[in-house]
């Protein structure tokens, strides 16, 4: 069963969408702002966000996860859009998918059960990136069906970023959650091993990670 968390200031006027998804095993949770869903996230554990920009305001609908908040697998975020907003998709960022609203229930359950399976939502221990594929459990990446490589730190460094993908982390970050608190080592430490990785992970055809100028690096949002 998927977990589904609703952003929305109108719960009333989406009550039957509600009901639908709840019959079509998805686990509902709701919040009336993005701000007010942040503490439940650790709790409810959610797959997708939904977040329903028909009745959310401004500054109700900027998703975007404190720092603080670390969670084992970042859930992914779709949002409702008005179908007569042909506003550019770009100008909201930390989108995995849209669909214009009101539209199909069908389609939208659909949309959802895809982007799930794309990303290996409901499958633990599971992070699909593309054809890149992390078996958090069982400590195996593979990349178009082949087995890599990768030494102990490179494997710590991948998981994070791909748990935390669009999120920007500093060297400094980087360096305090992958390799400890207690480690004293430059930030160089970081580049090496991201160097590394790239050389294992990515050729002209695949990029995962990304370097952010001046700040640091992330794993790349949508494929």
């Amino acid at each position: 069963m998927l977990k589904l968390f609703i952003v929305t200031a109108d719960a009333k006027k989406n009550g039957n969408l509600l009901k639908e998804l709840e019959a079509d095993r998805f686990e509902i949770k709701q919040a009336v702002s993005c701000v007010l869903a942040y503490p439940s996230l650790f709790e409810f554990a959610p797959d997708i966000i939904l977040l329903d920009f028909l009745s959310l305001k401004a500054e109700q609908s900027e998703w975007e996860i404190p720092e603080d908040i670390q969670l084992d697998k970042n859930p992914l975020v779709m949002g409702l859009l008005p179908a007569d907003d042909y506003e550019d998709i770009a100008l909201k960022p930390g989108l995995d998918d849209f669909i214009r609203w009101p539209g199909s229930v069908n389609e939208l359950k659909v949309r959802l059960a895809r982007l799930a399976e794309k990303w290996g939502m409901g499958e633990p221990g599971i992070i699909k990136a593309g054809d890149l594929i992390i078996d958090t459990l069982g400590c195996e990446v593979t990349l178009a069906g082949q087995l890599l490589e990768l030494t102990f730190r490179e494997f710590e460094l991948l998981k994070f970023l791909a748990q935390n993908r669009g999120r920007v982390f500093s060297r400094e970050a980087l360096l305090n959650k992958v390799w400890g608190y207690d480690y004293y080592g430059g930030d160089r430490t970081v580049d090496v091993h991201i160097t590394r990785l790239r050389g294992k992970i990515e050729d002209s055809t695949h990029t995962f990670v990304e370097t952010v100028r001046n700040i640091g690096y992330r794993f790349k949002r949508r494929f």
